[in-house]
């Protein structure tokens, strides 16, 4: 049973192509007859398969049964691991989450071309892709950076503002996306709460497609920085497609540093390239960033010690405790508080220690990615 997306315009112009109703399997139709086909009943592999797409600028028809697969004019046939079809194009790509324990006997099975484990390959399947493709929407380029504190109340969001201003700087197209629906808008910190520009809560309107171009164009914009934040009200917040705007904002934005959400890290970790742990400098903190690593896999993460030095602990001690490099140690500062209240922190990332400090942690992401 394959679905069909409708293919036609939402409102406001970013988005378009919404799945017909009652399709139990998201299908994104983009510009163009050729693209990829996905052999999967596995919601999750839809969605990162999807993810990949949309940033690649290809079309994706999912299918479930063998039926489609003999009918399929694709560039690419993507098999889920998992996949108990006997119907299979020779030269298939064999598709999972995590280090499939059946995905090589799969790959065996129906004479597979590669075997590729997401989020940790998705730019290598995004390159295959669309070389393979014809489309001529753009490629994804971009690269994602996430930020998330082991606990609460440890910089996270300061460190993803100062983090994106020091892209943005550079002059690479940097958007700074708010993940966390209940932080009550980044706009806040960035003294842009009433600004003009698009909020996620607009967002929720739309599903397929999303052009990144337009969206680009639509996000409010600080001096070279644009962001995408949520409201004071985490309006709609179970309903916004979220994974697919920053999968189709990779088509804009060369890096968008993404203020992750604790309390949704699993999921939104693969939307990443990599991803930022900070911690307090606390025997707490350490133990939360041990766990909160963990959280991420297989997404690479590197880790940073914040705050005052209560337990001494240094960043050898986070980098044996945790696993995964620590790469810096962010200063504390008495008046960061204060600059977030006045909408001033990026200014704030500017100041000659924390500006240092930040281009460390953003050599150590690129390094990853």
């Amino acid at each position: 049973m394959g679905s069909t997306a409708t293919g036609s315009a939402a409102s406001g112009g970013v988005a378009a192509g919404s799945a017909s109703a009652g399709s139990s399997l998201a299908c994104t139709e983009l510009h163009g007859t050729r693209g990829v086909q996905l052999l999967s009943t596995t919601p999750d592999l839809v969605e990162a398969v999807e993810a990949v797409c949309i940033g690649a600028g290809v079309a994706l028809r999912v299918t479930d049964d063998g039926a489609g697969a003999r009918a399929a004019s694709s560039d690419v046939v993507l098999v889920d691991a998992a996949w108990a079809g006997d119907v299979v194009p020779r030269g298939a790509v064999v598709v999972a989450l995590t280090e499939h324990a059946d995905a090589w006997d799969t790959a065996v099975r129906f004479g597979a071309s590669a075997v590729v484990v997401l989020p940790h390959a998705a730019a290598w399947l995004a390159d295959m892709i669309s070389r393979s493709s014809d489309s001529e929407l753009p490629r994804t380029t971009g690269r994602v950076y996430g930020v998330v504190g082991a606990t609460g109340g440890v910089g996270a969001s300061t460190v993803a503002c100062w983090l994106a201003g020091h892209f943005a700087a550079r002059g690479v197209d940097t958007a700074l996306v708010d993940g966390d629906p209940l932080g009550a808008g980044l706009d806040l910190a960035l003294g842009e709460e009433t600004a003009d520009g698009l909020r996620w809560p607009e967002l929720n309107q739309f599903s397929g497609t999303v052009a990144a171009d337009q969206l680009w164009a639509a996000m409010p914009r600080l001096d070279a920085l644009r962001y995408l934040s949520w409201d004071r009200h985490a309006s709609l917040a179970h309903t916004v497609p979220m994974a697919t705007v920053i999968a189709a904002l990779r088509g804009a934005a060369a890096v968008q540093v993404v203020d992750l959400c604790r309390s949704d890290l699993e999921r939104q970790a693969r939307w990443c390239d990599a991803v930022l742990v900070l911690a307090s400098r606390t025997v707490r903190g350490i133990l939360a960033a041990e766990h909160t690593v963990r959280r991420c896999a297989p997404v690479p993460v590197v880790s940073a010690v914040c705050g005052v030095n209560v337990a001494d602990v240094d960043p050898p001690v986070v980098a044996e405790a945790t696993g995964v490099p620590c790469v810096a140690a962010v200063a504390f500062d008495a008046r960061v508080p204060q600059h977030l209240d006045d909408g001033t922190v990026l200014r704030r990332g500017r100041h000659t220690r924390h500006a240092k400090t930040v281009a460390q942690i953003a050599r150590a992401l690129e390094e990853l990615s």
